[in-house]
């Protein structure tokens, strides 16, 4: 089914920036770029608490730097949506995740609408190997020399760090595969959707390759954006501002003109949230087949043969 974008709009466009690596200074340059060309996106946050956790650290910042949290407030009263990147950069226990969540609403007024799991998180929902079905599993498992159990546990009932009924009672939509393609939902045009294998998971959605600022550029090409125009299809990227984005002040020049570029589109720029919504809305809510769920596996794992990395 083909989706008809608001307001006349040919294609629709959005971000989700995984917090690694941000804090005060090498991002805030990129969003303001952003807001200034009317696009709206959505940046994700930990929300973990306690003086045994760094405010920031090599590997970003999280709530509990005032600094940090001012500005992502900012964000979020200038319309950019917040999102969640599991607790924290390393993963707590079930109760600790209980109150992140709770600091998460105390924080931004409601409880987290999307949510990606962080690579080194033991919380990590329904991921690394445990995130595909056989015979990919077990690819995945062969090929990261994994070949026993599973350091991401949120969906492991057994484990300390099992938070799935949680999960599911108060995050609307998990990010799942990525894929080149800078049409996502040509690539997984299923999303959002149920997975009966995933029962802790409302809603699956998938992303779009650029996890930094050379493979953004690449994902943001002229011909990839005419592309997408032209499809009338949507757009979720994937990746991390704080990756390369700016350099000493200054926001990347390939890839200011490139959104500059693409703002001047008749695109529909909106959060991750409302963009899925609006999808769902449209559709009605999607339960995944098994055949389509070994399609978005085999594709996704030949992406991931084909550039390495595993998120």
């Amino acid at each position: 089914m083909k989706i008809t974008w608001p307001h006349g709009k040919a294609f629709a466009f959005t971000v989700f920036d995984d917090t690694d690596l941000a804090v005060p200074g090498n991002f805030e340059r990129t969003y303001g770029l952003l807001g200034d060309l009317g696009l709206r996106t959505t940046k994700s946050v930990w929300t973990g608490s306690g003086a045994d956790l760094p405010a920031r650290s090599e590997a970003g910042s999280n709530c509990q730097d005032p600094e940090y949290l001012e500005f992502v407030l900012e964000l979020q009263r200038n319309g950019f949506e917040i999102g969640y990147h599991n607790s924290f950069e390393w993963g707590l226990p079930r109760e600790r995740v209980r109150a992140a969540l709770d600091r998460f609403r105390e924080l931004f007024g409601h409880d987290p609408v999307c949510m990606s799991n962080h690579a080194s998180s033991a919380e990590g929902m329904y991921w690394g190997p445990d995130r595909l079905t056989h015979p990919f599993r077990a690819a995945y498992r062969l090929l990261q020399r994994k070949l026993r159990g599973n350091p991401h546990q949120g969906h492991v009932e057994s484990s300390p760090y099992f938070w799935g009924d949680l999960c599911r009672e108060r995050i609307r939509y998990v990010r799942n595969f990525v894929y080149d393609d800078i049409d996502t939902l040509r690539a997984c045009p299923e999303m959002p959707y149920f997975d009966p294998a995933k029962p802790y998971v409302n809603a699956w959605f998938s992303s779009t390759e650029g996890p930094e600022i050379e493979t953004c550029v690449r994902a943001l090409s002229e011909e990839r954006q005419d592309a997408l125009e032209a499809s009338g299809g949507a757009c979720i990227l994937y990746t991390h501002f704080a990756a390369g984005f700016e350099k000493d002040g200054v926001v990347d020049a390939r890839f200011r003109r490139l959104v500059e570029r693409l703002s001047a589109k008749n695109g529909w720029f909106v959060p991750t949230g409302t963009l899925l919504d609006y999808i769902q809305q449209q559709r009605g809510p999607r339960t995944l087949k098994a055949w389509e769920r070994a399609r978005l596996e085999a594709q996704w794992f030949a992406h991931k043969l084909a550039v390495g990395g595993t998120s």
